[in-house]
């Protein structure tokens, strides 16, 4: 039974395009994705009546934006959620919540990205003077990056564990097994785990392999009550439980875990609420950003202690395809392509209708997904009906 006020659904999925060519407006990535979904669930926009959208700015038209694109008449409810929050999946969280609180009847929820707003790494140059906290951080190359604080936390697990680099390219060989498999994936060419070691370094020792790659695209999902799907034109996924976590510390840096940070918080508030337990995964969709950020989910989440990761994985083959914990049946961001999170739910929503296509995994009748890193973390559990 759902610990939710009232039962929830995932009755639509929409893509546009992923692309890596040209400059797309935003709008009509969006628009394009989002008349998908509501296609898919046989809606019409006149149905919707609350839109969060997760986003960081121009790369992403807003959710009044959206209703006005549309044609929605009225919002009951709605958020530009912003970037300190489980990535992409933030918005599909919030439309759980409302449609759970009755606030709204029918959500929708959506992430636009485009290359050309940027959000990728690069270099940057110092400021003149260091103050504040950055003064114990700049001595370090630590400027705020992302990429080098990703850097850091798989030095440290590698340090701390005692742990070759080999475990993380088994995640980055897994992404690509899957999305040979998906024909909308942006990458589909198989990688080995000598094709992983030997890709170009970042920040050292993170990989151009270990981080997830940047399109131009834009994925949407549309959340109803369980009573109104059963009338509409998909079997529906109900969301079993979902949860978020901070952490105690609530920071990138000074975290008091700096490994894992709210992951653990989340994880264990998940499975509290929820009406099944890690061994009933059928297929799991865990953010995969970066490497260690998927690493981080699988030893919090239950499927193995900490740092037990290597150990657990072995070669890699039970991520995989025929494997016992098939992981990232898209090929996840990695491979996909960077959907920030949401894309990794409408897989799970995919897997669990039975419509995953040639990365179908047989009888999938739970996924776990989850969102975010770090200080901003969000999970759900999802079942088939």
């Amino acid at each position: 039974m759902s610990s939710l006020t009232r039962p929830v659904a995932i009755v639509g999925v929409g893509y546009s395009e992923l692309s890596r060519k040209g400059e797309p407006h935003p709008n009509s990535l969006a628009l394009a994705a989002t008349a998908d979904a509501l296609a898919d669930a046989g809606l019409n926009a006149t149905d919707i009546d609350g839109i969060f959208e997760y986003k960081f700015g121009p790369e992403s038209p807003g959710a009044q934006d959206m209703a006005r694109l549309l044609g929605v008449p009225d919002l009951a409810a709605f958020a530009d959620i912003m970037a300190s929050n489980p990535s992409g999946m933030a918005g599909a969280l919030a439309g759980v919540m409302a449609v759970a609180s009755g606030v709204c009847e029918t959500v929708l929820t959506f992430r636009c990205l485009t290359r050309a707003a940027g959000h990728q790494g690069g270099v940057v140059s110092g400021p003149a003077e260091i103050t504040g906290r950055d003064q114990f951080l700049t001595p370090y190359g630590y400027l705020g990056g992302i990429l080098v604080n990703l850097a850091l936390k798989k030095r440290r697990w590698m340090d701390e564990y005692e742990r070759p680099e080999e475990d993380f390219g088994r995640i980055a060989v897994n992404a690509r097994r899957w999305s040979a498999l998906n024909p909308r994936a942006v990458l589909r060419d198989e990688v080995t785990l000598d094709d992983y070691l030997s890709s170009r370094m970042i920040v050292d020792p993170l990989r151009v392999l270990d981080c997830d790659y940047p399109v131009n695209g834009a994925v949407a999902t549309v959340i109803t009550t369980a009573e109104r799907a059963k009338d509409l034109r998909q079997p529906a996924v109900l969301v079993d439980a979902m949860s978020y976590a901070t952490g105690r510390g609530a920071d990138w840096v000074f975290d008091v875990d700096f490994l894992y940070g709210g992951m653990p918080d989340c994880a264990q508030r998940l499975w509290r609420r929820s009406s099944v337990t890690i061994d009933d995964v059928d297929v799991a969709q865990l953010y995969d950003g970066f490497t260690p950020v998927t690493v981080a989910w699988i030893e919090t989440l239950g499927a193995c202690a900490r740092g037990e990761f290597g150990d657990w994985v072995g070669d890699g083959k039970r991520l995989a395809p025929g494997g016992d914990f098939p992981l990232n049946t898209a090929g996840g961001q990695l491979a996909e392509g960077r959907l920030h999170g949401i894309g990794l739910l409408n897989e799970a929503v995919l897997q669990l209708r039975g419509q995953g296509g040639a990365r179908q995994v047989p009888e999938a009748q739970v996924a776990l997904v989850a969102s975010g890193l770090y200080p901003q973390c969000g999970a759900m559990v999802l079942t088939a009906v």
